[in-house]
């Protein structure tokens, strides 16, 4: 699979912690090797992030994708629930 980066997504990125960029890292490691992994919660959004779909890093932590092709994704937000949703 391919994976880009939204320049959204790279300022996002920069402003997480480390700990925090190695949960969202390990992730998208899962996501890259199996893209049906539960424990990711993959879903597709609603609302003004349609037709973008969410990968669960933690609990709280989330990471919004585009499907450009079958093999191919853009990352294009990242951060807490409440940053992206509140």
């Amino acid at each position: 699979m391919q994976v880009q980066t939204h320049k959204r997504y790279d300022a996002m990125w920069a402003k997480l912690d480390r700990k925090q960029q190695l949960q969202v890292m390990a992730a998208l490691k899962l996501f890259v090797t199996n893209q049906n992994k539960k424990q990711l919660r993959i879903h597709q959004l609603k609302g003004k992030y349609y037709p973008q779909y969410s990968i669960c890093a933690t609990d709280d932590l989330r990471v919004h994708f585009l499907k450009v092709k079958e093999n191919k994704v853009v990352l294009m937000l990242v951060g807490t629930h409440d940053q992206l949703y509140g």
